[in-house]
């Protein structure tokens, strides 16, 4: 077997990643593949000096874990950042340029591996191939090294879709405790709409009420106004209104006339209401907002005159004026007549 590092000497050492990895990916495997490298490449690894195209490889094979992270390297080029010894040759193990390698399967979905957040300019490429021979190839590499799941099951819900239905819900039926984030978008995109969400909102409604608030986002790949009803049907389970609940809303078709709605009800769904508005009625960047919002760009789908919407609103303030609800509602009208000019 060849080293998975530089891929020209067998292997001659097998390492484990270090078990202290505080929160990363790796927590949720009690068992995983070695490093399986070279003697040399096993020193470059432990070392931080890995060449580009070294850790390119390896990381294709084992994501973005201990010694490949990316406080250690610039993953732009592959270049060690803070290596503990020299890096030699570097420029003969360069980094692999996508418009080279753009028409090999294997190398392309390596590429869109190795990539942090898999680009859309990779996705387009690969959608370029057939969808079984892509779906083969990542089925063959979750075989190799399960941990490698967290992207390949992003491909297949981008890139492979209805094709993948099968696969994702074998790997589903098998999953591990804490994956619900990892299946989420490509039981979304692989999976019929209405069973799909079925599976992930059983899933969250079987799970303890103190996690419901940080799973809830599993929900966000649908952009579906049935999340909505079932939001309002789990209210009575909400204990921590965070802005999850608002990104999620807002992502889901979401109306002035549900926003009324949830304000005349009361907590949590007033709450969940406000954060939603914040969302719907915010321009360009905004601070501390996520890259799913900044991409989405969420509007109220049914464009309410922003007088209807400020009166509403300072009425909703009579009964509820603790500082979180002024703040939002001060944030959310300066929005509308922003937007208005």
């Amino acid at each position: 077997m060849k080293c998975e590092a530089c891929i020209l000497r067998e292997v001659e050492v097998e390492v484990f990643p270090n078990e202290d990895l505080g929160g990363s990916i790796w927590d949720t495997y009690p068992v995983y593949n070695p490093y399986r490298v070279c003697a040399d490449c096993y020193n470059r690894l432990i070392n931080f000096a890995l060449r580009p195209l070294e850790l390119f490889n390896i990381v294709a094979t084992h994501g973005h874990s201990h010694y490949l992270h990316d406080d250690f390297y610039d993953y732009q080029t592959g270049e060690a950042t803070q290596p503990h010894i020299e890096v030699i040759d570097a420029d003969k193990f360069t980094f692999p340029d996508f418009e080279r390698i753009k028409n090999d399967l294997n190398r392309l979905i390596d590429f869109s591996f190795v990539q942090h957040f898999t680009e859309d300019y990779v996705i387009s490429q690969l959608k370029q191939f057939d969808k079984h021979e892509v779906l083969a190839s990542l089925q063959e590499r979750v075989r190799y090294n399960r941990v490698i799941n967290y992207k390949a099951y992003i491909v297949a819900g981008r890139v492979v879709g209805r094709a993948a239905e099968e696969w994702i819900k074998e790997e589903w039926a098998n999953r591990q405790e804490n994956e619900l984030h990892l299946f989420a978008e490509p039981i979304a995109k692989c999976i019929e709409f209405d069973k799909a969400f079925e599976i992930i909102s059983r899933e969250l409604e079987n799970g303890d009420d103190r996690f419901l608030s940080e799973n809830v986002s599993a929900l966000l790949y649908f952009q579906s106004d049935k999340t909505l009803d079932w939001i309002e049907g789990v209210s009575s389970r909400i204990k921590n209104v965070s802005s999850a609940w608002g990104q999620l809303a807002a992502s889901s078709q979401f109306s002035w006339d549900r926003a009324n709605k949830w304000l005349a009800i009361g907590r949590p769904l007033s709450l969940v209401a406000l954060d939603a508005l914040i969302f719907c009625t915010t321009t360009g960047e905004r601070l501390n907002q996520s890259l799913w919002l900044r991409n989405l760009q969420p509007k109220l789908v049914d464009n309410p005159k922003p007088e209807t919407v400020a009166k509403r609103l300072q009425d909703y303030l009579q009964n509820d004026r603790v500082p979180r609800t002024k703040a939002a509602v001060e944030n959310i009208i300066n929005n509308m007549f922003e937007i208005e000019l």
